[in-house]
């Protein structure tokens, strides 16, 4: 487990077209592997909580071919994290659920007109007065925070062994708040690159779903790895 007090505490650049190309290159070192790497991760996400450490086990593939090793696609149902990653799911769902209760809220108006109300317009009365647009906004904007803030932590329980899901999100969240729109940016585009495939008849998302998870693994390694050493010279 690495020195992470050295890179929360000083700025660190966030190269995103750097992350983009390295990204490519790691992908092109196996395709095959990281493909069916990724179809394996798809079968192991049907089994309940799994799926977060399908992804988890993704980064830990990445890291072996960064260092020039095989990729052993059957390491996607390595079972190690298991119960880290799953107090980090249910830390998860916390969030959600908490997140949606100013939204379940607002729907109080809109299920007393549909009862009780004649007039069609009362509904959408009922949605302005429980202030259901502004609610929803403000959950999509929190879900985008807390998304940055988590960024890091699946790194950091997978590659960078640590065990504890308060400590890994704590790291996190003042690593990714020195760069929130950068990597809120990034993360973005990741995900743009991740499900681009869906358009190629849906068979593509096996070649564009692993290429995003390799380009975000380098932006993992060049922040908790080569900047962190470099603050700590």
């Amino acid at each position: 487990m690495g020195n992470f007090d050295l890179i929360t505490n000083k700025r660190y650049n966030f190269n995103i077209g750097k992350y983009i190309s390295e990204g490519i290159d790691l992908f092109k070192k196996d395709i095959g592997g990281f493909v069916l790497a990724t179809f394996l991760a798809v079968i192991m996400s049907i089994i309940p909580f799994c799926g977060i450490l399908a992804m988890g086990n993704f980064y830990k593939i990445c890291k072996k071919a960064d260092e020039g090793r095989p990729v052993q696609a059957g390491d996607i149902f390595d079972f190690t994290d298991f119960w880290v990653y799953f107090k980090f799911f249910v830390l998860l769902l916390v969030v959600v659920f908490v997140l949606m209760i100013p939204v379940q809220i607002t729907l109080i108006p809109l299920f007393a007109a549909a009862q009780y109300g004649d007039d069609p317009s009362d509904i959408g009365t009922a949605l302005f007065a429980g202030g259901l647009g502004i609610w929803f906004c403000l959950f999509i904007l929190l879900m985008f925070a807390f998304s940055v803030s988590f960024y890091f932590v699946q790194p950091l329980i997978s590659i960078y062994r640590i065990q504890s899901v308060r400590q890994a999100y704590s790291l996190s969240w003042k690593i990714a708040k020195k760069n929130f729109w950068m990597i809120l940016i990034f993360m973005i585009l990741a995900g743009i690159i991740s499900e681009i495939g869906i358009f190629a008849c849906g068979i593509g998302i096996f070649l564009t779903a692993p290429l995003g998870l390799c380009i975000k693994y380098m932006s993992f390694k060049d922040v908790l790895e080569t900047q962190n050493q470099k603050v700590g010279l």
